[in-house]
């Protein structure tokens, strides 16, 4: 059998930016403006009040930025702030593969890259380089296998234990130790001490909750820092569990994977990336909610109904995605409005601006969301209930969704099978224009700095100075 854990370290440390193929690098320019702007619109959110003094207690400094603090920090603390700023609107990128079909690494190893770079005096070059790398190993940790229950193509369960921040702990570090150019021995002792310093895999008991915790499934900024820390730790002379990925017990079964698919992890090195399967968000809320908006979206370009006229919204789902966090009506924590469906329905069509206020204490008692709130209703949808049979690798394709409105006496239907951000249709991949419009609108930046970043991070040569994204970062609240 191949020394899995080895193999990949080996294709990591000798990974160049020229070795990386154009199409895949633009992805990666595309994946770093679309989190910067994450990271920026969290610090304008209402969690960016309980984040920022969580950094700081990895110290003020000289070392590194985190978005709107208007001071520098030690490189730990802008780590953690960046990374838990980025995932806490639920609107940066998800990968369709994972424990549970979709996760979300971005935030952490951007966050970890950037803050690397910063202290290091890096160019757009190395930011780019350490996105990749620390992407493809956590995109291909999701890859080795699903941890759901699968029966001609319906999910049938979960596992009794998944987590979901081992994989951005180990890309967090992947990206560091590529950038201190670690040599293939050295970073797998990163991805052993990575492993060791990852949260526990808590899934479980979170997604028995109605009232989510501000930390999300797990907290994004502990992973970017601990997957830091452990890569230089290493490179100080720390040492750690070897070949992870190798043998029995290995880190996944120890998380509660039933199986490992070694060509998953593995398989066609360099040639498949995990970038090309890259999903963005055009709406702040869990991923399993954009299917019934974009449906929503092209059934109310065809009846322009008002929102008062609504009497009755159905929505048709996969039963599997109807856990009582995703149909609650009346979602009483920031996070809790992020997984709601009847709150990212009603903020959809109340023409709320996607970024930092969707999620907003302010609309758990507004009059116009609670009553569009209490008019969703949901049913089985049959076509969805098989779409497991489109999983290629675990990553889940077609999410089947269809949505019925009652409006006036009338009623109007709609169904969809992707949605928008899905880079598998020419209708609905994210073209660098929505990249760009999303980036704008969520972060409120005045063109004097929002301009230079767009042009930097989406058209520079490589060789350019990272001065303008540490600029956008420093350009405090407004």
């Amino acid at each position: 059998m191949a020394e899995l854990t080895a193999t990949l370290a080996r294709f990591i440390s000798g990974l160049t930016l020229e070795r990386v193929p154009a199409t895949v690098q633009h992805e990666a320019r595309r994946l770093v403006l679309d989190t910067l702007g994450c990271v920026i619109a969290g610090a304008r959110s209402e969690l960016g009040a309980v984040i920022l003094p969580v950094a700081r207690l990895f110290g003020e400094g000289t070392q590194a930025s985190i978005a709107g603090a208007g001071r520098r920090f030690t490189g730990l603390a802008a780590s953690y702030g960046n990374g838990r700023l980025g995932n806490c609107l639920d609107l940066e990128e998800t990968y369709p593969g994972g424990p549970v079909a979709g996760v979300h690494f971005g935030a952490s190893i951007f966050s970890e890259t950037l803050a690397t770079c910063e202290q290091q005096h890096s160019t757009l070059r190395e930011l780019l380089l350490g996105v990749i790398c620390g992407y493809e190993v956590a995109g291909r940790m999701g890859d080795a296998g699903s941890q759901l229950e699968i029966r001609a193509g319906r999910i049938t369960g979960v596992a009794e234990v998944h987590g979901f921040a081992l994989a951005p702990t180990i890309g967090a570090a992947t990206a560091a130790g590529r950038l201190l150019n670690q040599d293939a021995a050295t970073l797998e002792q990163s991805f052993g001490m990575a492993a060791s310093n990852a949260a526990t895999p808590t899934g479980p008991l979170w997604s028995r909750l109605v009232a989510l915790p501000n930390t999300n499934a797990y907290d994004s900024g502990w992973a970017a820092m601990a997957g830091g820390f452990s890569a230089r730790s290493v490179g100080l002379g720390s040492t750690s569990l070897p070949a992870i990925f190798d043998g029995e017990p290995n880190i996944f079964t120890m998380v509660g994977a039933r199986s490992i698919d070694a060509d998953g992890l593995i398989g066609d090195l360099g040639s498949r990336w995990a970038l090309e399967n890259v999903l963005y968000k055009p709406w702040p809320s869990c991923r399993a909610h954009h299917p019934a908006m974009y449906a929503l979206q092209k059934l109310r370009a065809l009846e322009p109904f008002d929102v008062e006229d609504i009497e009755e919204i159905i929505l048709g789902l996969n039963p599997a995605k109807l856990q009582r966090r995703h149909v609650n009506p009346e979602p009483t924590t920031f996070v809790a409005r992020e997984f709601s469906y009847p709150h990212a329905i009603a903020m959809f069509l109340m023409g709320v601006p996607i970024g930092p206020h969707w999620a907003s204490k302010r609309w758990e008692t507004d009059p116009v969301a609670s009553r569009l709130r209490a008019k969703i209703k949901f049913t089985e949808y049959l076509p969805a209930t098989t779409s497991a049979k489109y999983f290629v690798r675990g990553q889940f394709r077609q999410s089947p969704c269809s949505v019925q409105i009652r409006y006036n006496g009338r009623i109007a239907r709609r169904a969809v099978e992707f949605t928008w951000g899905d880079p598998w249709t020419d209708e609905t991949r994210f073209t660098d224009g929505d990249i760009v419009e999303k980036f704008r609108t969520v972060t409120s930046l005045p063109e004097s700095v929002a301009e230079p970043v767009i042009d930097t991070v989406l058209g520079a040569n490589p060789g350019v100075s990272l001065t303008p994204v540490f600029d956008a970062l420093s350009a405090g609240l407004h």
